[in-house]
């Protein structure tokens, strides 16, 4: 039986029958479950209720989803922001995401785990926002007192610079965790994938890392592994998870992804130095035809993106996919070197080529997940 205490979770959708399936589906949930037939209604409700989530179809009569969650993002920016819609087109995804700055974009029909799944983590992420909304709040607090401090009260400064400091630790975890959701999503759809960007990430981390890379370049090119495929989006799902080799034209369609990506992460501005490196991590050291979208080369391809074709390529050979299973790490190693000088940045190559002798399968096993914590507490530079 829900509380009031609960979160609330607002269903919006012009067919009953479908807010009526939705309320069933979250009466185990601990939430308060609030329905709304039209865009009028939902912001009628909005008004007098307490709402945490809101869940939009896109297709009403009147207006759209992405129309209606933009109006809610004006009136109540706490509220985190979700579209269901049976229309994936990337024109809609785009449009969502500058206009409605939505959470997560699901489709038509749900699939009821992923559809519950994605409203905890709404959940999660608004308790976050308002923690950090508490966080600042104490923290202009303690500037506030820490300006009235005589240096008699210099060891209690010092403390106070210590919270801070693993408060600030706590939102940077908070916002790769954020990110680290969104490439899970791209991830998700199709199940030989599922952990890809996340493991091209940390061995982008690695191979900086190797090339004694500063901190906030390890960190960025950490975040544009974990990005680098959000494209996929646009992508249809028969292609994504096509069981076998793909024709010409599917591969045409799925070369477009980067260009997708780029298009989608441009309007974020915490993201702006992330979009070269999605837009260009598919070009050819040597300016080969091959590579796209642009035929770029050697210093022309922004340094994260020849960092990442290596880490993409090792983690693709060295995964199982619908038509082959793993190669191992020495066929892995044949072919970077083989491919170093064209297809690879030879900088690049030579650093991930260093750690695979060094390591060897190691490399697979130890680099498979990114030591955030570990790295947060480190203020130094890399190692």
């Amino acid at each position: 039986m829900p509380h009031l205490s609960d979160p609330g979770v607002l269903f919006v959708d012009d067919e009953v029958n479908i807010l009526k399936a939705l309320s069933r589906l979250f009466r185990s949930e601990p939430v308060r479950v609030l329905t709304a037939s039209s865009a009028a209604e939902a912001l009628a409700l909005l008004a007098g209720e307490r709402v945490q989530v809101v869940v939009s179809d896109q297709r009403m009569p009147g207006t759209t989803g992405v129309r209606l969650l933009a109006q809610i993002r004006e009136r109540h920016p706490e509220i985190v922001r979700i579209l269901l819609t049976g229309h994936t087109e990337i024109g809609v995804a785009i449009e969502a995401i500058n206009h409605g700055e939505i959470f997560r974009l699901l489709t038509k029909p749900w699939n009821d785990a992923e559809l519950r799944a994605t409203v905890r983590q709404a959940l999660a992420d608004c308790a976050i926002r308002a923690e950090v909304a508490r966080l600042n709040q104490l923290t202009q607090a303690q500037n506030a007192n820490l300006q009235e401090l005589n240096q008699s009260l210099e060891r209690k400064v010092a403390e106070r610079t210590r919270e801070l400091e693993a408060k600030n630790r706590e939102l940077r975890t908070a916002y790769l965790s954020t990110v680290r959701a969104l490439s899970e999503a791209v991830d998700a759809k199709d199940p030989y994938t599922r952990g890809h960007s996340e493991r091209v990430g940390v061995y982008a981390s690695r191979i900086a890392r190797e090339l004694a890379c500063k901190r906030d370049f390890i960190e960025r090119i950490y975040l544009a592994g974990l990005l680098h495929d959000i494209g996929k989006i646009g992508v249809p799902d028969a292609i994504i998870g096509k069981p076998d080799r793909l024709t010409q034209s599917e591969y045409e369609l799925m070369k477009r992804h980067p260009e997708i990506g780029a298009r989608i992460l441009e309007p974020v501005k915490f993201l702006a130095d992330i979009v070269p490196c999605v837009r260009h991590h598919h070009e050819w050291y040597d300016g080969s035809p091959l590579g796209y979208p642009e035929r770029l080369s050697a210093g022309g391809i922004p340094y994260p993106s020849r960092i990442i074709l290596v880490a993409d390529t090792v983690e693709a050979m060295t995964s199982d996919r619908p038509y082959r299973k793993a190669l191992p790490l020495a066929r892995v190693v044949a072919e970077i070197q083989r491919f170093r000088g064209t297809q690879f940045d030879p900088t690049a190559a030579d650093a991930f080529l260093r750690i695979a002798e060094r390591e060897e399968d190691g490399f697979l096993e130890t680099a498979s997940k990114f030591d955030l914590e570990d790295f947060l507490a480190d203020p130094g530079e890399a190692r």
